[in-house]
């Protein structure tokens, strides 16, 4: 699953691969990582070696204190989607993630943009809306159930 890294200012697709590979913005580098003492690891891309240590809410790079986040990369749809023009949708998880809220039943009436399901992944809050004005025909997920990427959440119809 691809990642947004913002390193030092500056913000990056990363995607690990299967192969132990890394994408970074579209472009692939071989890499390998070893643990030599707990919290440090020895990092190597392309030739390329440096050190992280994780000091609690700190991250240093060759000893030198760096400012790091992560967090899903949710590619956007189109609004010309397939679903925008059905009566009937299946709501998915974007990401995989905890259901921390379901904030509607089946057969309530929801607005265009009314907040549905909130999502945790990583430390983070994921909303998920409504797109249209419409019903919850049917609700698949409960609170504090752990969800896959693209697991259907809930089935919506337009009024």
């Amino acid at each position: 699953m691809k990642k947004k890294v913002n390193f030092k200012g500056t913000e990056y697709i990363v995607e690990l691969l299967k192969n132990g590979n890394i994408e970074i913005d579209g472009k692939v580098f071989s890499s390998t990582v070893s643990q030599k003492i707990e919290n440090v690891y020895k990092v190597d891309v392309d030739g390329h070696p440096f050190t992280i240590e994780i000091a609690g809410d700190k991250i240093l790079v060759d000893g030198e204190i760096s400012s790091l986040s992560v967090r899903p990369h949710i590619e956007k749809k189109s609004i010309t989607d397939n679903n925008h023009y059905k009566k009937e949708i299946k709501i998915q998880a974007p990401i995989p993630g905890k259901i921390n809220k379901v904030l509607v039943k089946e057969g309530a009436s929801v607005k265009k943009n009314q907040e549905l399901i909130i999502l945790e992944a990583m430390k983070m809050r994921n909303r998920i809306f409504s797109p249209f004005k419409g019903k919850v025909l049917r609700v698949f997920v409960k609170e504090d159930e752990n969800v896959n990427q693209d697991q259907t959440l809930l089935e919506l119809a337009r009024k």
